[in-house]
């Protein structure tokens, strides 16, 4: 099944790359979605456009209207130069165009490809197709098309004054009379969560309790049913504040791939989870431990290319001299106790129980050093916030996942049992690299609108939201309007 190697330290690839050129499906997604800049596109581009005519504006207007400040009146009135001018910021918008991530920072990898998009649309007009390619321009993926109706439905609760934060207070629980009680409940209930009244109204009731308890699970909390300071700051976070993360999101899902591969791995960073998709559909669900705010783990897209079983550690430098090290000047068996060693200069963690990675690495190509892998903390995975690691994703279901990804080569959970029992390191290539995205969430959907929303831990929310309004000078404005860049065109 695999090929035993040296425990000596295995050199990293030198690979100094800011997006990576994927396995031939997402490099097909990426194709396809370039192949409107033509020769003739390009061409289309420097010809004065000509006049739409009233057939083509029928077409743009009711793509354009739920998202116009001033609504389907104000762009009746527009000239051909206002309205494609609008429809362009708004394909600019669809096709992630605003902004190229990596420029903004450096942990940003994932990109999409840059498209010509004035081109695009005067080739679509001189083929007769500018309906569907309006159609084409947001992305057509489930869970991207959730969050598009979240975003409607909060644009509806801020248009309709939003909610009224909880005044400071003490810890509220099932039992409890307190005065707070009402404002809590109808607060909830203005975001979904519960009735907005009871027949004892100052009383925390279970009903309230099950509110709570919902409210906590869709933002990221401890489920306890207890109003503590976490859960009364969350509750206090404005509708337009949860909108805003609503289409900072739907503009970091417009970097990946149109379609993405139909066999992947998909990590959250923000969700702290990951997922293995096959034939499109979910087959394997985690919990990850990711980067701490310190040691971020980057957004990036890579494939993984192999497993390690029974890995040694080639430990880090920045690792070893900042915390291995000045331990072990404090206690002098700690190398040993631990199963550290020296190879050609380097300190090594040799396999086994204690060794960091676990019994399980997945190796991928990573110009940051960041790779997947086991670990013998296993309790970490019980906590709600787990960004703990240095940078690299810890997985909590290491084995099930190599013994699926071994499965279309023969593989099986049993022979991945005897790799690991057998204490060798060995590795095993992947006969067909499974394409890799980790990517950063911290507000997803369901189909029917109901949002749920996680702390954005490294502040990449904020980070993207300061580099949009610099991009667009409409955004700042855009911000702060209820009825912008929610729709998807062409619905």
């Amino acid at each position: 099944m695999s090929d035993p190697i040296s425990p000596r330290p295995v050199r990293r690839r030198a690979q100094a790359l800011l997006s990576w050129p994927l396995a031939a499906a997402m490099t097909a997604a990426l194709v396809g979605a370039a192949a409107a800049q033509t020769p003739s596109a390009k061409t289309a581009a420097v010809q004065a456009p000509a006049p739409f005519t009233p057939a083509e504006r029928a077409v743009i207007l009711p793509a354009l209207a739920d998202c116009a400040d001033g609504g389907a009146e104000r762009l009746g009135a527009l000239d051909d130069a206002g309205l494609r001018d609008a429809l362009l910021r708004k394909a600019r918008t669809e096709l992630g165009q605003r902004i190229r991530p990596s420029d903004v920072d450096g942990m940003w990898s994932i990109r999409p490809p840059v498209r010509a998009v004035e081109a695009e649309l005067n080739q679509a007009r001189l083929d007769g197709r500018l309906a569907a390619w309006i159609a084409s321009l947001a992305p057509k993926d489930p869970r991207y098309q959730a969050l598009d109706s979240a975003c409607r439905r909060y644009a509806e609760l801020v248009a309709a004054g939003g909610w009224e934060p909880l005044p400071p207070g003490g810890v509220l629980r099932q039992g409890d009379t307190d005065p707070q009680v009402p404002l809590l409940r109808l607060r909830l209930a203005r975001e979904g969560f519960g009735g907005a009244t009871a027949p004892e109204p100052e009383l925390f009731d279970a009903d309230l309790q099950t509110a709570v308890l919902g409210f906590q699970s869709r933002h990221g909390l401890e489920p306890d049913g207890v109003v503590g300071p976490r859960t009364r700051a969350a509750l206090n976070v404005t509708a337009q504040a949860r909108l805003q993360q609503i289409r900072l999101n739907m503009e970091r899902w417009r970097w990946l791939p149109r379609p993405l591969p139909a066999e992947r791995l998909e990590v959250d960073i923000g969700g702290q989870l990951a997922t293995l998709f096959r034939a499109g559909a979910p087959v394997l669900a985690m919990k990850v431990v990711v980067g701490d705010p310190e040691h971020r783990t980057p957004m990036f897209a890579s494939q993984v290319e192999s497993i390690l079983f029974n890995p040694p550690w080639n430990v880090p430098t920045s690792i070893a001299t900042k915390e291995i090290l000045p331990k072990a000047a404090r206690d002098r068996g700690y190398l040993a106790r631990n199963d550290f060693t020296f190879v050609d200069g380097r300190l090594v963690q040799k396999p086994g129980p204690k060794n960091a990675l676990g019994v399980v690495k997945f190796d991928l190509p990573s110009p940051f050093g960041v790779y997947l892998h086991d670990t013998p903390g296993k309790t970490a995975f019980s906590r709600t916030d787990r960004a703990l690691s240095h940078g690299c994703m810890r997985l909590e279901k290491p084995r099930e996942l190599a013994a699926l990804l071994l499965e279309r080569q023969g593989g099986s959970a049993a022979d991945v049992e005897a790799a690991i029992a057998a204490g060798e390191t060995r590795r095993t290539h992947l006969a067909t690299p499974v394409p890799l995205y980790v990517v950063y969430w911290t507000a997803a959907a369901e189909a029917d609108g109901q949002a749920s929303f996680r702390p954005d831990v490294y502040g990449w929310d904020a980070k993207l939201a300061q580099a949009l309004a610099a991009a667009d000078p409409e955004q700042r404005a855009a911000l702060s309007r209820p009825d912008t860049d929610c729709a998807s065109l062409g619905e």
